[in-house]
């Protein structure tokens, strides 16, 4: 609508840019000594609740007023399009985003104005979440209190006799989140996860997960300054703008920071999560619930049915030793027990009791249950492998067969997993055809008078080739070897050490990896004097061969793994950050298994 009729005041002040409609009706005001705002729109026939709301209708009477373009007050002046949402530039936002009962100010633009009708308010600053001035770089101080409704956007009113504070500088880094929602409004969002979020659940986000990052689970919303508000936002904008895999791995990092103890999710999280727990009334929310709910199921003991966000658990996927127990009915020290030999707990430090390295998923569980129903002491393990009790000893000792529990004090058991795992070690080696020169392994370590649990290192280390008497279910008795390829072995075998060319036929990878990692100290070395040349050379530590198969694979590996082309299963490890071990550039690709796997 047109309003070439409406002519400009005689009396007339310079708009800024960025200035709502009820700065520039309050500075008009003042300026053609009319005392309120509010009875200087109703003598020009502009509603008053319609200006506060940015109609179109209105804002276009009062720029033809102030002799300015429309479009420039309307664009900064926050517009009522629905109810309980405003558009602000490029942006519809909530009405939740907005603070429009308590005015803020920059103190140093009140401080600079020569006339009290200079200094004007910008529709940026009714967000909550931007709390500097843009200008000055400073802090933005609260306005003295209105002392009617219809004198909350009054700013000439408002800042009256009003003495503003020192200014308080902000921290350069500090205000890279406010940037971002400055550009938001003035740009539109982009295509970024957090750039999809609706904009006040993006900034309260950003601000409700950065206090916790920055202060902790203790900290208090209430006491918390502006500096500290623009520090967390700019904290929680720093990893929501890598999107959600990035915020369920910063959530885990804090799991992570605290022992693993009685506190749940409530008090690891506690200023973030009560926070989101007082927007359950805002389905905009529901993406960020979903996201923390489905993180505290999966990383916390929760109950099949407890209620978390608003939802129930649909079953519990991790355990603590306690809810393992009575959920189970296992014998506690067997369980801790179990637990500490696979890695998962260790004893507490007075050494009486075990506490968890994490929460121990169910499938684990699970499987532990079923083990302590199938496990065999020492002399039933002999008669599964086809061995004595005393050889069983000697074959535990050394750890060529595991024990259950993996503890000095622990009476040993066995599962038969473990005794088919042994048996399997030797089963792969069978490539022999049965031979009468051929002897069983207690035989041959006899002949060459070195006991057998070392006879069987050596055979296993060298990978050298077995008979086997009874291919349907061989057992210990039933492997056979050549004695004098076992001589022939020994003669060049160096006390648990492999020779570097050896060991990469072993591993599967190149001389130059196998260099590299013992450079790293990721395989262990022995400096050997070779018999035949009397030199000094490194020799690779079986025993560390074995925890690097267990711990870390080679892309090749990987890439037959996944059925893929090494090349591309580089790239797709890279990019899902993936870090390979840094060793010499002409060597192999080698990840933790833990990172790929």
């Amino acid at each position: 609508m047109m309003f070439s009729t409406i002519k400009a005041l005689p009396l007339n002040v310079k708009f800024h840019q960025g200035e709502t409609a009820t700065s520039l009706a309050s500075r008009l005001a003042r300026r053609n000594g009319v005392p309120s705002m509010a009875l200087f729109v109703s003598d020009f026939g502009i509603d008053y609740l319609g200006l506060t709301n940015g109609c179109q209708e209105d804002c276009a009477r009062l720029a033809a007023l102030a002799g300015i373009e429309p479009a420039a007050l309307q664009r900064s002046t926050p517009e009522l399009v629905s109810p309980g949402w405003f558009r602000l530039g490029q942006e519809e936002i909530k009405f939740t985003a907005f603070s429009r009962t308590a005015l803020m100010g920059c103190p140093q633009c009140l401080h600079d104005t020569m006339h009290d009708t200079d200094a004007a308010h910008f529709g940026l600053w009714q967000l909550t979440s931007i709390r500097t001035c843009a200008t000055h770089n400073c802090h933005l101080v609260s306005l003295p209190k209105a002392p009617g409704t219809r004198d909350r956007f009054d700013f000439i009113h408002l800042i009256s006799g009003f003495s503003p504070p020192e200014p308080q500088g902000a921290n350069e880094h500090d205000l890279v989140f406010e940037r971002y929602l400055r550009n938001r409004i003035e740009e539109g969002p982009g295509n970024s996860w957090l750039d999809r979020l609706p904009f006040h659940v993006a900034a309260q986000t950003c601000e409700g997960f950065g206090l916790l990052l920055t202060r902790g689970a203790k900290a208090r919303r209430e006491t918390t300054t502006a500096a500290q508000w623009a520090a967390a936002g700019t904290a929680g904008f720093e990893v929501l703008r890598h999107g959600p895999d990035a915020f369920r791995q910063k959530l885990k990092d804090i799991q992570r920071a605290h022992p693993i103890d009685n506190t749940l999710y409530r008090t690891r999280y506690r200023v973030f999560f009560e926070w989101l727990r007082h927007r359950d009334d805002d389905p905009q929310f529901d993406v960020i619930r979903y996201l923390v709910r489905e993180f505290i199921f999966r990383n916390f003991p929760i109950s099949e049915g407890s209620i978390v966000l608003g939802h129930p658990c649909p079953e519990q996927y991790v355990h603590s030793l306690s809810t393992a127990r009575s959920r189970y009915g296992l014998s506690g020290w067997k369980l801790a027990r179990r637990l500490a030999s696979m890695g998962l707990a260790e004893r507490n430090a007075s050494g009486q009791g075990f506490v968890l390295n994490a929460y121990v998923p169910t499938a684990i569980i699970n499987d532990i249950a079923t083990d302590f129903d199938t496990l065999l002491n020492a002399t039933e393990a002999g008669k599964y492998l086809g061995v004595e009790r005393f050889m069983m000893a000697k074959l535990t000792k050394p750890g060529l067969v595991e024990k259950y529990f993996d503890e000095k004090n622990a009476s040993p058991m066995y599962h038969p997993r473990d005794l088919d795992g042994f048996l399997g070690k030797l089963r792969a080696r069978a490539d022999l055809p049965q031979t009468d020169d051929l002897l069983d392994i207690a035989t041959a370590s006899h002949r060459v008078r070195i006991p057998t649990e070392r006879v069987i290192e050596i055979i296993l280390r060298n990978q050298i080739p077995l008979g086997v008497a009874n291919h349907a279910t061989p057992r210990f008795p039933d492997f056979r070897v050549s004695l004098d390829m076992l001589r022939e072995v020994i003669a060049t075998d160096h006390e648990g050490t492999v020779r570097p060319t050896r060991a990469a036929k072993i591993l599967g990878i190149n001389i130059r990896t196998i260099r590299s990692l013992m450079d790293t100290g990721v395989l262990k070395f022995r400096e050997v004097e070779e018999l035949k040349s009397g030199r000094i050379r490194r020799y690779v530590c079986a025993k560390s061969m074995e925890q690097f198969s267990k711990s870390h694979i080679s892309v090749v590996d990987l890439a037959a793994k996944n059925e893929r082309l090494p090349g591309v299963e580089a790239v797709i490890q890279l990019d899902r950050g993936a870090k390979p071990l840094p060793l010499d550039p002409r060597a192999n690709m080698i990840f933790r298994r833990s990172d790929v796997l």
